[in-house]
């Protein structure tokens, strides 16, 4: 899923820097763009506590969440992936 996250955010920026023409692909760059900018944001609030349970620094548990978003910290949170 990281992979794809990175995906994500290549289609996201290339959204912004090239307009879309096809209407279909625009309004699924609009939906990921708004999961990317708004969604992962949100979604410090629940990483940083995982995070730092894990021992992992507070730069590092940002970082990865707004790269990475929930296929990051959800398996911190579950043991499976450790810093």
């Amino acid at each position: 899923m990281m992979p794809g996250a990175i995906l994500g955010w290549i289609f996201t920026i290339f959204g912004f820097a090239c307009p879309i023409e096809n209407e279909i692909l625009r309004i699924f760059w609009i939906v990921v763009a708004c999961i990317f900018c708004i969604g992962y944001p949100v979604e410090l609030l629940t990483s940083i506590p995982i995070g730092k349970k894990a021992g992992i620094s507070a730069g590092t548990t940002v970082l990865k969440t707004l790269i990475f978003g929930f296929a990051w910290w959800l398996p911190v949170k579950m043991g499976v992936l450790n810093k």
